[in-house]
């Protein structure tokens, strides 16, 4: 098992007190897996993308184990963390300006990561080799004029040429986990299909293990080996990719599937799911998707499921399975 999270609990500091996101959250993840983390917005997705790398904003706050690669990362001094990121957890936020320093060229800072690398794996790079290294970095990503594009601040830049600056950093550093937050969000169909063979190449060569983020099943679909569906913090469903696309189990997923407009004709109705997701300071009781869905019966109104094993590989929270 290359990343095991137990009993992770994440809580929030506001104004109106505590907010608790994550709960006794738990998840396995072999070495090389690609899981596609789905759910609306307010689901927890990038919360407990920064619980992985130890990047929640100073109001939260974490405990319990995240183990990766054998070191519980939560047990880790800042100094200790710091040395994690890069080469083995990378990180890739939905607004890639936030990765990149704003006073620095982009050749300059892809230049320190290609020497970090270099350090941690005792490489002896010369300039040249480094220089060689960010461009053929920035090629694969489609950048157009490299040698250009090295010499330029990230704010003279696209959102789009910027997020691929941000995933050739991560070409170059290789590290064991890549956490990819909708690192396709702001990019046009033809370069986010080419991101997304660049990440499943980087997945089969260095057998990179990926959490992959989205709102987007059918990147999730065409990306991963397992999908997570996420609701008010916690694992509704979990299975290898075709099972949870072809027989989802839990009515959320189901839901979701039924909200793609595939082969929409025009003159029928989009399905959607009513209401919204709650607020996490006025969670219901019992099933937390309960007042959505159409599948209720009366003890989901007050008792809270347990995460279920269904086979080897499945795992579902909802009192249809008990």
């Amino acid at each position: 098992m290359f990343l095991e999270i137990k009993n992770l609990k994440v809580t929030y500091k506001t104004v109106n007190g505590l907010s608790t996101v994550l709960n006794n959250f738990e998840l396995p993840l072999n070495s090389g897996d690609i899981v596609s983390i789905v759910g609306e917005s307010g689901s927890g997705k990038s919360t407990l993308g920064g619980a992985i790398t130890r990047l929640l904003p100073p109001s939260g706050n974490e405990s319990g184990e995240i183990i990766i690669d054998g070191k519980n990362i939560l047990a880790l001094n800042e100094m200790e963390m710091t040395g994690m990121r890069g080469t083995t957890i990378f990180m890739i936020f939905q607004n890639p300006l936030n990765s990149l320093n704003p006073v620095k060229t982009v050749g300059f800072q892809l230049s320190e990561a290609v020497k970090i690398r270099s350090e941690r794996n005792n490489e002896n790079l010369t300039e040249e080799q480094i220089k060689n290294e960010i461009i053929s970095s920035l090629t694969s990503v489609r950048l157009p004029d490299p040698e250009q594009i090295m010499r330029r601040y990230p704010h003279e830049l696209s959102g789009g040429q910027v997020q691929r600056v941000v995933i050739s950093m991560a070409l170059i550093l290789k590290p064991k986990l890549l956490i990819a937050d909708e690192p396709t969000t702001a990019l046009d169909v033809t370069i986010q299909a080419q991101v997304i063979n660049l990440l499943k190449e980087l997945n089969k060569k260095i057998h990179m293990s990926i959490i992959f983020i989205t709102h987007d099943l059918s990147l999730a679909y065409v990306i991963s080996n397992k999908v997570m569906v996420m609701y008010a913090g916690r694992i509704m469903e979990l299975n290898n990719t075709d099972d949870v696309v072809k027989k989802s189990m839990h009515p959320y997923t189901t839901a979701l599937l039924k909200s793609v407009p595939v082969d929409y004709k025009g003159n029928s109705r989009l399905y959607y799911i009513p209401g919204a997701p709650p607020s996490f300071f006025n969670l219901p009781k019992g099933c937390k998707f309960n007042p959505r869905c159409d599948k209720v019966f009366e003890k989901c109104r007050v008792e809270e499921p347990t995460l279920l094993s269904l086979g080897s590989e499945g795992k579902v929270r909802c009192w249809l399975y008990e």
